[in-house]
């Protein structure tokens, strides 16, 4: 790979037998972000690994198979494939990877395998709950500690099942059975889309437009019933997850500002004292 095109990453790479849980062997847990055209060079794989589209779009490159991504699509290629990422070239591409050893008598992987018929490689779109467990484990290794394994074993498992309903068509909904033309099912569809998509929504339009209902509607009803406007949610939950994000990693401010999709650092600057009443660096410093 061609470090210049990197903005940023967080890169685990383990060694041998230093991350073997149930599931087999863990060789990389990374999140990183390429420039316009970045390139991850292409290179044989040495094992299993899914690859989740945060932000941004690109061309996934398995065998002779050219996959073009976006945000929330998930890629899986296995081991011994050749594989190369190219990232658009017009946004920066940002997302989260692991790659593993499997273990092929573990009840996941089984699941899994048979759900992906032994396909080599293949992309689909995730239903919500990948991008949830792939930003928990991430922040599982930001902080290390004993029981660290036991969590990644649990995130990593839950991923391979999720896909496998995913490819098998099965879908789980946790909904409350009610009339969905009420205002407490909108309600419940909104927010949890807005606490699902919150870093890539870039409009109300965009999120009205989404969820089928109009932005006039959404708008009025969410302040009716939160006491406040989606945007400032929008913007508070973003503050909530840079403030995590100061405290729980090594991240500057400005690789902060770009994952919670900020304009600027200034931006967020500006919006952190506004919300949480301290700069980003008094924050981080405080007792």
């Amino acid at each position: 790979m061609n470090y210049t095109d990197k903005l940023f990453d967080f890169d685990n790479v383990f060694s041998s037998g230093q991350m073997e849980i149930p599931l087999g062997e863990l060789y990389q847990v990374a999140e990183l972000s390429l420039i316009r055209d970045g390139v991850i060079g292409q290179h044989v794989q040495q094992c299993d690994e899914i690859t989740y589209v945060v932000s941004g779009s690109c061309k996934v490159y398995s065998d002779d198979t050219c996959y073009d991504m976006n945000a929330g699509d998930i890629h899986f290629v296995k081991q011994g494939c050749e594989h190369q990422i190219v990232a658009s070239s017009h946004e920066n591409l940002r997302y989260i990877c692991f790659a593993f050893f499997p273990n092929k008598a573990h009840p996941a992987n089984v699941a899994f395998s048979a759900a992906r018929a032994e396909k080599p490689h293949f992309v689909i779109r995730d239903n919500g709950m990948v991008k949830t467990l792939s930003e928990y484990l991430i922040r599982e290794l930001y902080q290390k500690d004993d029981l660290s394994a036991e969590m990644v074993q649990c995130y990593l498992s839950q991923i391979l099942i999720t896909m496998s309903r995913i490819l098998a068509g099965k879908t789980i909904d946790y909904r409350e059975a009610g009339d969905k033309k009420s205002s407490y099912y909108v309600m419940y569809k909104l927010l949890r889309y807005l606490d699902n998509e919150y870093l890539q929504i870039t409009s109300i339009k965009a999120v009205a437009d989404k969820l089928s209902y109009s932005e006039y509607y959404l708008s009025h009803l969410f302040r009716e019933k939160m006491g406040m406007t989606i945007k400032e949610y929008i913007l508070k939950k973003k503050i909530a997850h840079g403030a995590d994000l100061l405290k729980r990693s090594s991240l500057t401010v400005e690789e902060i500002a770009e994952q919670v999709n900020f304009s600027s650092a200034h931006a967020f600057r500006r919006a952190f004292k506004q919300i949480v009443s301290l700069t980003p660096s008094e924050y981080k410093n405080q007792k």
